[in-house]
């Protein structure tokens, strides 16, 4: 469907308003912008040139912290009597993120032309999705500002964690790097400035330090070869990755793997039973839920998974047991989920469920960074300590040579 670049003016303010509007034609996008209020001045139809098109330099996409500050803000402003637009365009100049900051201008004038917000919002990809689910299920039942701040709260456990992930992996991380730095540094540059020196010691080398200068002379010949097999394997691995195959493949190996799979099980767990407390909670059903929860879900087989909910439960399936057929899901969300449907206290249950796993999650962090670092001191210390002990080897034969003379 051809998009149509339009400039109109606002019937009710008079304000000039552009936009872009997708129609199957001229004369139909003509009625879509009729309908949103607007008197066409100029209606085009977009080409490659004209389209607008965002760049990603300089515009990063929005935290989820600062999505959780944009919520809690429109709840202030909202309770207080603001309009709509006017909230918006407030917000707007206060927003330090480029990226979110456009958006909110963007909706504060597609509101301008005619838009509800959660139309408007589909419109970007900070906004779309579950957060526009929301604004439309606020819009529809009167409780706005309890949709904003039930995605503040989602959006903060969602800072919560990613941090400390974040804070978990960045000592093992760095240790990693640090290992691939030295393992290049000594074969690249130390262990050729010996390589002359072993030579003229004479005798036989140690085998170990034969396979040490082979692979330092290998490495260094062969430098380019080597950096461009292990780009070529890191988007091998991407573009496999994007394939069913390897989604599947690759999701698999995380949840069967020691203590990853775990970490993977409970995340997955968090983000269902949050996603769908904050949904439910505002009146958007339990099949709505479910298809907006499954294409929030990282690994494909949670989202095939509750995709075979959705199926299940509009066959009149029970939730509970929906999630319990699936063999994914613990007992404790789903023993849950049942005492939820029997007492009519869904969202609490969910609400219960998300923090008993969020806690989980975080201990589960904790365990896979603890056994990762040793891991990786262990592996540092064994491949430097073996090219170190390679290169000192022939010096100590020499000297008890010496010794014994």
């Amino acid at each position: 469907m051809p998009n149509y670049n339009y400039v109109g003016l606002n019937n009710d303010t008079g304000k000039q308003v552009k936009g872009t509007i997708a129609a199957d034609s001229e004369a139909e996008a003509l009625d879509k912008i009729k309908a949103k209020g607007l008197t066409p001045m100029e209606v085009n139809e977009a080409t490659a040139m004209t389209k607008s098109v965002s760049i990603g330099f300089g515009t990063a996409k929005p935290k989820p912290r600062d999505m959780s500050v944009f919520c809690r803000q429109m709840v202030s402003v909202l309770s207080a009597g603001v309009s709509m637009s006017k909230a918006l365009e407030m917000l707007g100049e206060q927003t330090e993120n480029k990226t979110l900051k456009l958006a909110i201008q963007g909706c504060q004038q597609k509101i301008e032309a005619g838009s509800s917000m959660h139309e408007a919002m589909e419109d970007y990809s900070c906004m779309k999705g579950i957060f526009a689910t929301m604004v439309a299920a606020g819009e529809e039942s009167g409780s706005l500002e309890v949709s904003f701040t039930r995605m503040a709260e989602k959006f903060e456990k969602d800072a919560k964690l990613k941090a400390l992930v974040k804070k978990s992996t960045m000592y093992p991380m760095v240790l990693g790097i640090v290992l691939v730095v030295v393992v290049v540094v000594m074969l690249q540059f130390v262990i050729p400035k010996f390589q002359d020196f072993l030579g003229s010691l004479g005798g036989e080398l140690p085998g170990i330090t034969k396979a040490i200068v082979g692979a330092s002379e290998f490495f260094k010949s062969h430098f380019v070869l080597i950096a461009g097999a292990v780009v070529a394997l890191v988007v091998g691995v991407k573009m496999f990755k994007k394939t069913s195959v390897g989604r599947h493949f690759i999701d698999n190996i995380m949840l069967k793997a020691p203590l990853l799979g775990t970490l993977t099980q409970k995340t997955a767990c968090s983000n269902v039973a949050r996603t769908l407390a904050t949904l439910v909670s505002t009146g958007i059903s339990i099949l709505d839920g479910l298809d907006i929860v499954s294409s929030t879900m990282t690994n494909i087989f949670y989202k095939e998974a509750l995709e075979k909910c959705k199926f299940e439960v509009a066959q009149g399936t029970p939730l509970s047991d929906a999630l319990e057929e699936t063999k994914l899901f613990p007992p404790m969300i789903t023993q849950m989920t049942r005492i939820g449907e029997e007492t009519g206290q869904l969202v609490e249950m969910f609400d219960r469920a998300a923090n008993y796993f969020d806690e989980e999650v975080e201990a589960a962090t904790q365990s896979v960074t603890a056994a990762i670092e040793p891991m990786v001191i262990v592996a540092m210390a064994g491949i430097v300590g073996t090219m170190v002990i390679a290169l000192l080897m022939p010096m100590m034969s020499m000297y008890d040579s010496l010794d014994s003379m």
